[in-house]
């Protein structure tokens, strides 16, 4: 039986140019990367699944979301972009996403746009 790998990119790279507009500092950017790479194996498992049905499906999914002032909470967690177009997959990232919370929450709200890119890995 053949094994799937499955490749789950967090793009950090897009991260710093989001939060660029924001004045949203280094630390704050490696929080929020390290709260998204923490959920990458979930992420995967939701890939795997949509997968089992479609195994050509691939692309990047762009979130917007909100790091609530004071609890760090992410939240209004939404699809900017999806070009893997999958109900399935969609709904299993923004329910994993909307469970992350900063580790170091700020005073002010944190905007963030944060893309993710789904491939079968060969």
């Amino acid at each position: 039986m053949k094994t799937t790998s499955i490749l789950v990119a967090i793009l950090a790279t897009g991260l710093a140019g989001a939060c660029a507009k924001t004045g949203t500092g280094p630390a704050v950017r490696a929080d929020i990367t390290a709260r998204m790479t923490s959920i990458q194996q979930p992420l995967a498992a939701c890939y795997k699944n949509v997968l089992s049905v479609n195994r050509k499906l691939k692309g990047m999914i762009v979130l917007d979301f909100r790091a609530k002032p004071g609890t760090g909470e992410f939240t209004d967690v939404r699809v900017s972009r999806d070009d893997v177009g999958d109900p399935g997959l969609q709904k299993c990232v923004l329910d994993r996403v909307g469970g992350l919370k900063l580790e170091t929450p700020q005073k002010t709200a944190v905007q963030v746009s944060y893309p993710i890119s789904f491939a079968p890995e060969n």
